[in-house]
C-alpha cells in the first residue's frame, strides 16, 4: 500500500473535477433533476400540526441529500457507496410511501416499527400476494435488491471495478491489485451507472409526488413537462448504454 490519506484525497478531487468534464451531459442531467427536486419546497406549506405532512417533508429533503451524496461519489469514483446511497433514499422513499398511503402510521416511523424497519422487505411480500398494491414501489424494490448487492455488503459484488491481477513475469505469480477507487474503465459503462443512479431518483420522486401534489394543490404545468423531458432523456441514455455493456 503507497498512499496517504494527503494523496488520497487529492485523487478524489482530481476524479471529481475529471468526471465533471467528462460527464458533461449526465452531469447536465443532474443539474436538472436537482432543479426538479427543489422546485416545489419554496412553494410547500405544513401545518406545525400535520405530523404525517412534516415527516413526509423530512424523508423528501433526506432523499434531496442522498441525490447529491450518491452523485458526488459516483464522480469521485466510489461506485459501491453511491449505490449504498441510493438504497438509503429508497427506503426513505418506500417509508413516506406508506405514510401517504396510511397517516396513521407515523407512530410506527417513530417508533421503529419492524413495518418501517423492513420496509422494503414488507412491501416485497405485499406485492408478491397482489401486484396491485404498491405500484409505484415495483421497479424500486428490485432496483433495492441490486443497490444492496453493490453498495452494502462486503462480499464479492461489492469488489467489482476494484481488483486486477497482474502477472509477474518471470516468477510464475501473479500480482493481486485492490483499487481504493472504483469504476468501470469503458467509459459508457460508467455513463450507464451514472444514468441509472439518476433514474433512481426520478423513480423515487413519482412517490413523493403524490404528496407535492396534494399539498401544493395548484400544479405547475412547467414541473410536469420537466419531469417528463428528464425521463424520456434518461431512458434513452439508459438504453443506448446498456447496448454497449451488453455487447462488450
Amino acid at each position: 500500500m503507497n498512499i496517504n490519506l494527503t494523496e488520497y484525497l487529492g485523487v478524489e478531487e482530481t476524479n471529481l473535477l475529471t468526471s465533471m468534464v467528462n460527464f458533461r451531459q449526465e452531469f447536465d442531467l443532474f443539474s436538472e433533476v436537482d432543479r426538479i427536486y427543489k422546485e416545489p419546497i419554496s412553494r410547500l406549506r405544513i401545518s406545525a400540526d400535520d405530523d404525517p405532512g412534516l415527516l413526509i417533508g423530512q424523508l423528501y429533503l433526506f432523499v434531496h441529500f442522498h441525490l447529491y451524496f450518491s452523485v458526488s461519489c459516483i464522480l469521485r469514483s466510489h461506485l459501491s457507496e453511491s449505490f449504498s446511497s441510493c438504497r438509503k433514499a429508497i427506503d426513505a422513499a418506500l417509508s413516506a410511501y406508506q405514510i401517504i398511503l396510511e397517516p396513521g402510521t407515523v407512530d410506527k416511523y417513530l417508533n421503529r416499527d419492524r413495518q418501517f424497519l423492513f420496509i422494503k422487505s414488507n412491501m416485497q411480500k405485499e406485492i408478491e400476494k397482489d401486484r396491485s398494491k404498491y405500484p409505484l414501489a415495483h421497479r424500486l424494490v428490485q432496483v433495492h435488491d441490486s443497490c444492496s448487492e453493490y453498495g452494502s455488503h462486503a462480499d464479492i459484488s461489492s469488489f467489482i471495478h476494484r481488483l486486477n491481477v497482474k502477472e509477474i513475469p518471470g516468477q510464475n505469480a501473479d500480482l493481486l491489485q485492490f483499487h481504493y477507487f472504483q469504476f468501470p474503465k469503458p467509459k459508457e459503462e460508467y455513463q450507464f451507472y451514472f444514468v441509472l443512479i439518476l433514474q433512481i431518483f426520478m423513480l423515487i420522486l413519482q412517490i413523493f409526488k403524490l404528496f407535492l401534489n396534494q399539498k401544493l394543490t395548484v400544479v405547475d404545468p412547467e414541473w410536469e413537462r420537466a419531469i417528463a423531458k428528464v425521463d424520456q432523456h434518461l431512458d434513452r441514455l439508459r438504453v443506448k448504454y446498456y447496448a454497449f455493456v451488453e455487447k462488450s
